[in-house]
Protein backbone atom coordinates (compact mmCIF):
# COMPACT_ATOMS: atom_id res chain seq x y z
CA UNK A 1 0.00 0.00 0.00
CA UNK A 2 1.31 3.42 -1.20
CA UNK A 3 2.46 5.23 2.04
CA UNK A 4 0.01 8.27 1.14
CA UNK A 5 -2.95 6.23 2.42
CA UNK A 6 -2.06 4.90 5.13
CA UNK A 7 -3.15 7.70 7.64
CA UNK A 8 -7.07 7.22 5.18
CA UNK A 9 -6.52 3.26 5.64
CA UNK A 10 -6.26 3.87 9.17
CA UNK A 11 -8.84 6.88 9.50
CA UNK A 12 -11.29 4.57 8.18
CA UNK A 13 -10.54 1.24 10.38
CA UNK A 14 -11.09 2.90 13.41
CA UNK A 15 -14.01 4.11 12.65
CA UNK A 16 -15.26 0.51 12.33
CA UNK A 17 -13.83 0.01 15.42
CA UNK A 18 -16.21 -0.52 18.96
CA UNK A 19 -13.60 0.81 21.45
CA UNK A 20 -14.27 4.24 20.57
CA UNK A 21 -17.40 6.52 19.45
CA UNK A 22 -15.69 8.75 16.25
CA UNK A 23 -17.27 12.03 15.70
CA UNK A 24 -16.15 14.28 12.72
CA UNK A 25 -15.47 17.83 11.67
CA UNK A 26 -13.83 19.25 8.74
CA UNK A 27 -14.57 21.51 5.52
CA UNK A 28 -13.74 21.41 1.95
CA UNK A 29 -13.10 25.22 0.53
CA UNK A 30 -12.89 25.77 -3.33
CA UNK A 31 -11.65 29.65 -3.85
CA UNK A 32 -11.01 31.37 -6.93
CA UNK A 33 -9.12 35.18 -7.20
CA UNK A 34 -8.87 37.28 -10.24
CA UNK A 35 -6.55 40.68 -9.83
CA UNK A 36 -5.81 43.05 -11.84
CA UNK A 37 -2.73 44.15 -11.03
CA UNK A 38 -1.07 43.51 -8.04
CA UNK A 39 1.62 45.38 -9.42
CA UNK A 40 0.06 48.72 -8.99
CA UNK A 41 1.92 50.03 -12.33
CA UNK A 42 0.30 48.98 -15.90
CA UNK A 43 3.52 50.28 -17.62
CA UNK A 44 6.25 48.31 -16.72
CA UNK A 45 7.52 45.26 -18.92
CA UNK A 46 7.26 43.12 -16.17
CA UNK A 47 3.95 43.96 -15.07
CA UNK A 48 2.11 41.19 -13.42
CA UNK A 49 -1.42 41.81 -15.46
CA UNK A 50 -4.30 39.81 -14.27
CA UNK A 51 -3.74 36.76 -12.35
CA UNK A 52 -6.20 34.14 -11.80
CA UNK A 53 -6.66 30.99 -10.19
CA UNK A 54 -8.21 28.54 -8.06
CA UNK A 55 -7.30 26.53 -4.38
CA UNK A 56 -8.42 23.97 -2.60
CA UNK A 57 -8.20 23.13 0.88
CA UNK A 58 -9.28 19.82 2.52
CA UNK A 59 -9.28 19.88 6.24
CA UNK A 60 -10.84 16.83 8.12
CA UNK A 61 -10.73 16.46 12.16
CA UNK A 62 -12.13 13.06 13.62
CA UNK A 63 -12.65 12.79 17.32
CA UNK A 64 -12.19 9.41 18.98
CA UNK A 65 -13.64 9.39 22.30
CA UNK A 66 -12.75 6.46 24.40
CA UNK A 67 -14.48 7.76 27.32
CA UNK A 68 -15.93 10.35 29.10
CA UNK A 69 -12.83 11.06 30.06
CA UNK A 70 -10.37 10.56 27.25
CA UNK A 71 -10.30 11.54 23.56
CA UNK A 72 -7.49 12.18 20.88
CA UNK A 73 -7.82 14.60 18.50
CA UNK A 74 -6.37 14.48 14.94
CA UNK A 75 -6.19 17.30 12.07
CA UNK A 76 -5.84 16.24 8.54
CA UNK A 77 -4.69 18.61 5.59
CA UNK A 78 -4.91 17.66 1.71
CA UNK A 79 -4.51 19.74 -1.55
CA UNK A 80 -3.62 22.59 0.88
CA UNK A 81 -3.82 26.03 -1.39
CA UNK A 82 -3.29 23.21 -4.06
CA UNK A 83 -3.94 25.26 -7.63
CA UNK A 84 -6.64 23.54 -10.12
CA UNK A 85 -5.19 22.36 -12.71
CA UNK A 86 -1.96 21.62 -10.95
CA UNK A 87 0.26 18.15 -11.67
CA UNK A 88 -1.04 16.93 -14.95
CA UNK A 89 0.10 13.12 -16.14
CA UNK A 90 1.90 13.12 -19.34
CA UNK A 91 0.81 9.93 -21.46
CA UNK A 92 3.13 7.85 -22.35
CA UNK A 93 2.70 5.25 -25.36
CA UNK A 94 5.09 2.78 -25.28
CA UNK A 95 4.21 1.90 -29.00
CA UNK A 96 6.77 3.38 -31.28
CA UNK A 97 4.78 6.12 -33.50
CA UNK A 98 1.81 5.61 -31.78
CA UNK A 99 -0.97 8.17 -32.29
CA UNK A 100 -1.58 10.03 -29.44
CA UNK A 101 -3.87 9.52 -26.47
CA UNK A 102 -6.05 12.04 -25.22
CA UNK A 103 -7.32 11.63 -21.45
CA UNK A 104 -7.34 13.73 -18.19
CA UNK A 105 -5.64 12.64 -15.58
CA UNK A 106 -3.74 14.61 -12.82
CA UNK A 107 -1.35 13.34 -9.69
CA UNK A 108 -1.32 14.05 -6.37
CA UNK A 109 1.01 16.88 -5.19
CA UNK A 110 3.86 14.82 -2.95
CA UNK A 111 7.51 15.57 -1.66
CA UNK A 112 10.06 14.78 -3.93
CA UNK A 113 12.84 16.78 -2.57
CA UNK A 114 12.95 15.05 1.13
CA UNK A 115 11.59 11.62 1.93
CA UNK A 116 11.35 12.88 5.38
CA UNK A 117 9.02 15.64 4.16
CA UNK A 118 5.24 15.12 4.86
CA UNK A 119 2.95 14.19 1.74
CA UNK A 120 0.90 17.93 -0.07
CA UNK A 121 -1.93 15.74 -1.05
CA UNK A 122 -2.98 14.48 2.55
CA UNK A 123 -1.28 14.23 5.53
CA UNK A 124 -1.23 14.76 9.41
CA UNK A 125 -1.44 17.92 10.61
CA UNK A 126 -2.18 17.91 14.20
CA UNK A 127 -2.50 15.33 16.53
CA UNK A 128 -3.33 15.38 20.48
CA UNK A 129 -4.70 13.65 23.65
CA UNK A 130 -7.43 15.05 26.27
CA UNK A 131 -8.02 14.01 29.21
CA UNK A 132 -10.44 15.37 32.12
CA UNK A 133 -9.05 14.19 35.71
CA UNK A 134 -10.05 15.30 39.32
CA UNK A 135 -7.45 17.76 39.41
CA UNK A 136 -8.21 19.23 35.63
CA UNK A 137 -8.14 18.70 32.12
CA UNK A 138 -4.52 17.50 30.72
CA UNK A 139 -4.22 18.27 26.65
CA UNK A 140 -0.66 16.77 24.99
CA UNK A 141 0.61 16.57 21.57
CA UNK A 142 0.93 18.70 18.43
CA UNK A 143 -2.62 20.87 18.92
CA UNK A 144 -3.61 24.26 17.43
CA UNK A 145 -3.35 27.59 19.28
CA UNK A 146 -6.07 29.85 18.96
CA UNK A 147 -6.74 33.20 21.46
CA UNK A 148 -9.13 36.02 21.25
CA UNK A 149 -9.80 37.51 17.54
CA UNK A 150 -6.47 35.89 16.53
CA UNK A 151 -3.84 38.62 16.00
CA UNK A 152 -1.41 37.02 17.61
CA UNK A 153 -2.43 33.10 18.06
CA UNK A 154 -4.66 32.01 14.78
CA UNK A 155 -5.52 28.10 14.46
CA UNK A 156 -6.21 29.07 10.70
CA UNK A 157 -9.95 27.33 11.12
CA UNK A 158 -11.59 29.17 13.45
CA UNK A 159 -12.24 33.39 11.97
CA UNK A 160 -12.86 34.40 8.64
CA UNK A 161 -12.23 30.52 6.88
CA UNK A 162 -12.86 31.88 3.32
CA UNK A 163 -9.42 33.61 3.78
CA UNK A 164 -7.86 31.75 6.44
CA UNK A 165 -4.49 29.66 4.86
CA UNK A 166 -2.13 28.91 7.67
CA UNK A 167 -2.76 28.18 11.28
CA UNK A 168 -0.58 28.71 14.45
CA UNK A 169 0.66 24.50 15.67
CA UNK A 170 3.07 24.13 18.80
CA UNK A 171 4.04 20.80 20.16
CA UNK A 172 2.65 21.19 24.09
CA UNK A 173 1.93 20.05 27.33
CA UNK A 174 -1.27 21.68 28.62
CA UNK A 175 -2.98 21.84 32.32
CA UNK A 176 -6.90 23.45 32.32
CA UNK A 177 -8.51 24.04 35.71
CA UNK A 178 -12.23 25.33 36.04
CA UNK A 179 -12.87 27.26 39.30
CA UNK A 180 -16.39 28.13 40.52
CA UNK A 181 -17.56 26.91 37.01
CA UNK A 182 -16.69 30.50 34.85
CA UNK A 183 -13.30 30.76 35.61
CA UNK A 184 -10.16 29.38 33.87
CA UNK A 185 -6.54 28.60 34.80
CA UNK A 186 -4.19 27.26 31.89
CA UNK A 187 -0.46 26.21 32.24
CA UNK A 188 1.35 25.04 29.26
CA UNK A 189 4.79 23.89 28.08
CA UNK A 190 5.50 23.98 24.25
CA UNK A 191 8.78 23.20 22.31
CA UNK A 192 8.25 25.24 19.36
CA UNK A 193 11.86 24.34 17.46
CA UNK A 194 14.09 21.66 18.85
CA UNK A 195 17.37 22.12 17.23
CA UNK A 196 18.87 18.81 17.17
CA UNK A 197 15.92 17.58 15.02
CA UNK A 198 15.25 20.32 12.37
CA UNK A 199 16.76 23.99 13.30
CA UNK A 200 19.91 25.43 14.60
CA UNK A 201 17.65 26.91 17.02
CA UNK A 202 16.26 25.56 20.02
CA UNK A 203 12.93 27.41 21.14
CA UNK A 204 10.77 26.50 24.17
CA UNK A 205 7.75 28.72 25.60
CA UNK A 206 6.07 28.26 28.97
CA UNK A 207 2.58 29.47 28.96
CA UNK A 208 -0.13 30.65 31.68
CA UNK A 209 -3.84 31.72 30.98
CA UNK A 210 -6.78 33.33 33.48
CA UNK A 211 -9.70 32.92 31.65
CA UNK A 212 -13.43 34.49 32.61
CA UNK A 213 -16.10 32.99 30.58
CA UNK A 214 -20.18 33.49 30.93
CA UNK A 215 -23.36 33.34 28.87
CA UNK A 216 -22.31 37.17 27.76
CA UNK A 217 -18.76 38.03 28.34
CA UNK A 218 -15.49 35.83 27.49
CA UNK A 219 -12.36 37.48 29.08
CA UNK A 220 -8.87 36.22 29.68
CA UNK A 221 -5.27 36.86 30.29
CA UNK A 222 -2.59 34.77 27.68
CA UNK A 223 1.02 35.11 28.89
CA UNK A 224 4.07 33.62 27.32
CA UNK A 225 7.78 33.45 28.02
CA UNK A 226 9.34 32.14 24.89
CA UNK A 227 13.50 31.01 24.87
CA UNK A 228 15.59 30.78 22.20
CA UNK A 229 19.12 29.61 22.58
CA UNK A 230 21.26 28.07 19.49
CA UNK A 231 22.74 24.91 20.02
CA UNK A 232 26.22 25.21 19.30
CA UNK A 233 26.87 28.06 21.26
CA UNK A 234 24.88 27.72 24.65
CA UNK A 235 26.06 31.56 25.89
CA UNK A 236 24.11 34.81 26.98
CA UNK A 237 25.04 36.26 23.45
CA UNK A 238 23.36 33.97 21.29
CA UNK A 239 20.09 33.34 23.76
CA UNK A 240 16.97 35.36 22.62
CA UNK A 241 13.79 35.77 24.73
CA UNK A 242 10.21 37.46 24.49
CA UNK A 243 7.27 37.73 26.71
CA UNK A 244 3.98 38.21 25.11
CA UNK A 245 0.67 39.22 27.25
CA UNK A 246 -2.16 39.15 24.96
CA UNK A 247 -5.88 40.60 26.74
CA UNK A 248 -8.99 39.66 25.36
CA UNK A 249 -12.70 40.38 25.15
CA UNK A 250 -15.91 39.50 23.88
CA UNK A 251 -19.06 40.56 25.11
CA UNK A 252 -22.56 39.77 23.74
CA UNK A 253 -25.07 42.23 24.88
CA UNK A 254 -28.15 41.60 22.80
CA UNK A 255 -28.33 43.36 19.77
CA UNK A 256 -25.09 44.78 20.24
CA UNK A 257 -21.47 42.49 20.21
CA UNK A 258 -18.18 43.81 21.17
CA UNK A 259 -14.68 42.06 20.88
CA UNK A 260 -11.30 43.04 21.95
CA UNK A 261 -7.55 42.02 21.80
CA UNK A 262 -4.31 44.13 22.72
CA UNK A 263 -1.07 42.32 22.54
CA UNK A 264 2.59 43.40 23.87
CA UNK A 265 5.53 42.06 23.02
CA UNK A 266 9.13 42.56 25.59
CA UNK A 267 12.13 40.81 24.72
CA UNK A 268 16.04 41.07 23.78
CA UNK A 269 18.82 39.06 22.67
CA UNK A 270 20.23 37.40 19.64
CA UNK A 271 17.98 36.49 16.52
CA UNK A 272 19.16 34.05 13.93
CA UNK A 273 19.46 36.23 10.92
CA UNK A 274 22.70 37.62 12.64
CA UNK A 275 21.49 40.42 14.88
CA UNK A 276 22.73 40.92 18.32
CA UNK A 277 21.89 42.56 21.29
CA UNK A 278 18.46 43.85 20.42
CA UNK A 279 15.48 44.45 22.04
CA UNK A 280 12.10 44.35 21.31
CA UNK A 281 8.88 46.35 22.09
CA UNK A 282 5.99 45.71 20.16
CA UNK A 283 2.01 46.55 20.50
CA UNK A 284 -0.93 45.35 18.23
CA UNK A 285 -4.71 45.88 19.13
CA UNK A 286 -7.70 45.38 17.54
CA UNK A 287 -11.33 46.32 18.53
CA UNK A 288 -15.08 45.57 16.56
CA UNK A 289 -18.39 46.18 17.20
CA UNK A 290 -21.15 45.02 15.56
CA UNK A 291 -25.08 46.21 15.66
CA UNK A 292 -28.21 43.78 14.40
CA UNK A 293 -30.80 45.86 13.34
CA UNK A 294 -32.31 43.31 11.46
CA UNK A 295 -32.45 43.16 8.34
CA UNK A 296 -29.26 45.48 8.60
CA UNK A 297 -26.46 45.26 10.25
CA UNK A 298 -23.68 47.55 11.05
CA UNK A 299 -19.96 46.94 12.01
CA UNK A 300 -16.63 48.53 12.66
CA UNK A 301 -13.05 47.42 13.29
CA UNK A 302 -10.17 50.02 14.19
CA UNK A 303 -7.02 48.40 14.43
CA UNK A 304 -2.95 49.23 15.18
CA UNK A 305 0.35 47.61 14.70
CA UNK A 306 3.13 49.75 16.50
CA UNK A 307 5.95 50.52 13.96
CA UNK A 308 9.52 51.57 14.01
CA UNK A 309 10.63 55.07 13.66
CA UNK A 310 14.43 54.47 13.49
CA UNK A 311 14.96 51.38 11.48
CA UNK A 312 18.74 51.17 11.74
CA UNK A 313 19.45 50.50 15.83
CA UNK A 314 18.65 47.05 17.63
CA UNK A 315 15.62 48.31 19.30
CA UNK A 316 12.90 46.59 16.80
CA UNK A 317 9.22 48.32 17.83
CA UNK A 318 7.06 46.92 15.05
CA UNK A 319 4.20 44.79 15.60
CA UNK A 320 2.84 41.99 12.83
CA UNK A 321 -0.32 40.51 12.83
CA UNK A 322 -0.65 37.07 12.73
CA UNK A 323 -1.26 36.46 8.40
CA UNK A 324 -4.08 34.34 9.23
CA UNK A 325 -6.65 37.73 10.55
CA UNK A 326 -7.61 39.38 7.02
CA UNK A 327 -9.30 42.34 6.78
CA UNK A 328 -9.35 42.87 3.18
CA UNK A 329 -9.18 41.46 -0.45
CA UNK A 330 -5.96 42.88 -1.49
CA UNK A 331 -4.56 44.93 1.15
CA UNK A 332 -2.92 43.25 4.07
CA UNK A 333 -3.79 39.86 2.18
CA UNK A 334 -1.61 39.66 -0.97
CA UNK A 335 2.25 41.13 -1.32
CA UNK A 336 1.86 44.46 -3.47
CA UNK A 337 3.48 45.55 -5.87
CA UNK A 338 3.89 41.98 -6.98
CA UNK A 339 5.70 41.50 -10.21
CA UNK A 340 6.70 39.10 -12.71
CA UNK A 341 9.44 36.99 -12.01
CA UNK A 342 12.55 37.29 -14.66
CA UNK A 343 12.16 33.18 -14.89
CA UNK A 344 9.08 30.99 -13.70
CA UNK A 345 10.05 28.38 -11.67
CA UNK A 346 7.73 25.93 -9.64
CA UNK A 347 8.54 28.36 -6.47
CA UNK A 348 7.98 31.24 -7.26
CA UNK A 349 4.76 30.49 -9.83
CA UNK A 350 6.07 33.28 -12.17
CA UNK A 351 6.01 35.84 -9.65
CA UNK A 352 8.44 38.09 -8.16
CA UNK A 353 8.21 39.83 -4.56
CA UNK A 354 11.27 41.84 -4.94
CA UNK A 355 10.00 45.28 -4.50
CA UNK A 356 6.98 44.18 -2.53
CA UNK A 357 6.50 47.01 0.38
CA UNK A 358 3.61 45.65 2.11
CA UNK A 359 2.85 41.72 2.93
CA UNK A 360 0.15 39.32 3.44
CA UNK A 361 0.12 40.54 6.96
CA UNK A 362 -1.30 44.22 9.09
CA UNK A 363 1.96 45.53 10.09
CA UNK A 364 3.28 49.05 11.16
CA UNK A 365 -0.74 49.92 10.61
CA UNK A 366 -3.31 51.99 11.77
CA UNK A 367 -6.61 50.65 9.88
CA UNK A 368 -10.18 51.57 10.03
CA UNK A 369 -13.23 49.22 8.59
CA UNK A 370 -16.95 49.75 8.37
CA UNK A 371 -19.15 48.06 6.74
CA UNK A 372 -23.60 47.99 6.28
CA UNK A 373 -25.00 44.36 5.50
CA UNK A 374 -28.76 43.88 4.52
CA UNK A 375 -30.30 40.41 4.81
CA UNK A 376 -32.15 40.26 1.16
CA UNK A 377 -33.72 37.14 1.78
CA UNK A 378 -32.98 34.56 4.71
CA UNK A 379 -29.39 33.13 4.42
CA UNK A 380 -28.57 35.56 1.40
CA UNK A 381 -26.61 38.83 2.61
CA UNK A 382 -24.97 41.95 0.72
CA UNK A 383 -22.23 43.75 2.41
CA UNK A 384 -20.32 47.25 1.36
CA UNK A 385 -17.03 47.95 3.25
CA UNK A 386 -14.18 50.40 3.61
CA UNK A 387 -11.02 49.69 4.49
CA UNK A 388 -8.43 52.91 5.29
CA UNK A 389 -5.09 52.72 6.33
CA UNK A 390 -1.79 54.23 7.35
CA UNK A 391 1.21 53.34 9.05
CA UNK A 392 1.53 53.84 12.52
CA UNK A 393 5.66 54.80 12.89
CA UNK A 394 8.26 55.32 10.10
CA UNK A 395 11.78 56.95 9.60
CA UNK A 396 11.64 60.95 8.69
CA UNK A 397 12.91 60.11 5.40
CA UNK A 398 9.26 58.18 4.79
CA UNK A 399 7.18 61.03 6.30
CA UNK A 400 5.75 61.98 3.08
CA UNK A 401 4.56 58.62 2.44
CA UNK A 402 2.32 57.45 5.28
CA UNK A 403 -0.86 56.29 3.70
CA UNK A 404 -1.49 52.74 2.83
CA UNK A 405 -4.94 53.79 0.84
CA UNK A 406 -8.08 52.30 0.50
CA UNK A 407 -10.05 49.67 -0.60
CA UNK A 408 -13.61 49.70 -0.98
CA UNK A 409 -15.57 46.05 -1.06
CA UNK A 410 -18.48 45.08 -1.81
CA UNK A 411 -20.05 41.30 -1.20
CA UNK A 412 -22.85 38.93 -1.20
CA UNK A 413 -22.73 35.57 0.80
CA UNK A 414 -25.18 32.96 0.90
CA UNK A 415 -25.68 30.70 3.89
CA UNK A 416 -29.13 29.23 3.66
CA UNK A 417 -28.46 25.29 2.86
CA UNK A 418 -27.36 23.90 6.10
CA UNK A 419 -23.44 22.81 6.05
CA UNK A 420 -22.66 25.21 3.02
CA UNK A 421 -21.71 28.55 2.29
CA UNK A 422 -20.43 30.65 -0.84
CA UNK A 423 -19.56 34.07 -0.92
CA UNK A 424 -18.05 36.24 -4.27
CA UNK A 425 -16.46 39.43 -3.29
CA UNK A 426 -15.44 42.61 -5.42
CA UNK A 427 -12.56 45.33 -4.36
CA UNK A 428 -10.98 48.59 -5.60
CA UNK A 429 -7.41 49.28 -4.30
CA UNK A 430 -6.44 52.75 -4.51
CA UNK A 431 -2.39 52.92 -3.44
CA UNK A 432 -1.57 55.74 -0.88
CA UNK A 433 1.73 57.72 -0.88
CA UNK A 434 3.27 54.62 0.55
CA UNK A 435 3.09 53.23 -2.89
CA UNK A 436 2.72 56.31 -5.04
CA UNK A 437 5.80 58.40 -3.64
CA UNK A 438 8.07 55.21 -3.53
CA UNK A 439 11.21 55.23 -6.02
CA UNK A 440 14.37 53.34 -6.76
CA UNK A 441 17.03 52.79 -9.54
CA UNK A 442 14.51 50.95 -11.01
CA UNK A 443 10.40 51.91 -9.97
CA UNK A 444 8.76 54.25 -9.30
CA UNK A 445 5.52 55.67 -8.78
CA UNK A 446 3.00 52.68 -7.74
CA UNK A 447 -0.07 54.61 -8.64
CA UNK A 448 -2.37 52.34 -10.96
CA UNK A 449 -5.04 50.96 -8.81
CA UNK A 450 -6.06 47.15 -8.91
CA UNK A 451 -9.36 45.14 -8.99
CA UNK A 452 -10.07 42.00 -7.32
CA UNK A 453 -12.46 39.41 -6.98
CA UNK A 454 -12.89 36.31 -4.97
CA UNK A 455 -15.53 33.01 -4.97
CA UNK A 456 -15.49 30.90 -2.35
CA UNK A 457 -17.49 27.63 -1.79
CA UNK A 458 -16.79 26.10 1.43
CA UNK A 459 -18.70 22.71 2.60
CA UNK A 460 -18.12 22.28 6.77
CA UNK A 461 -19.76 19.95 8.88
Amino acid sequence: MSSRFIPLAALLLCTASQAAEVEFEGSYRARARAIDTLSLDRTLANNEGLSAYFQHRLWLRPRFILNEDVGLFVDFKGLDNVAWGSNPIDSDNPVPNAPPTFEQAQAAPTSDTDSTSPLSDFTVWRAWGDVHTPIGRFRFGRMPLHWGRGIWQNDGLTTNPFFSDYGDTADRMQWEYLIQEQFFLQLAGDVNSEGFLNAVDDTSAYNAVLAYRSEQVVAGLNMQLAHTVDKFDDTADTKFNLFTADLALDANMGKLNVSAEAVGQFGGGSLSNGLNNVSVTAFGATLAAQLDLDPWRVAVEGGMASGDGNDADAKLKTFTFDRDYSVGLMMFELPMPTLQAAAATDDNGNRSHEVALTGNAISNALYFRPSVTRSLIDGLDLEASFLGARTAKVPDRFQTRRSYGMELGLGIKYTGIEHFETGLQFGTFLPGTFYRDYADDLYENFDAPAFGTQLTTRIHF
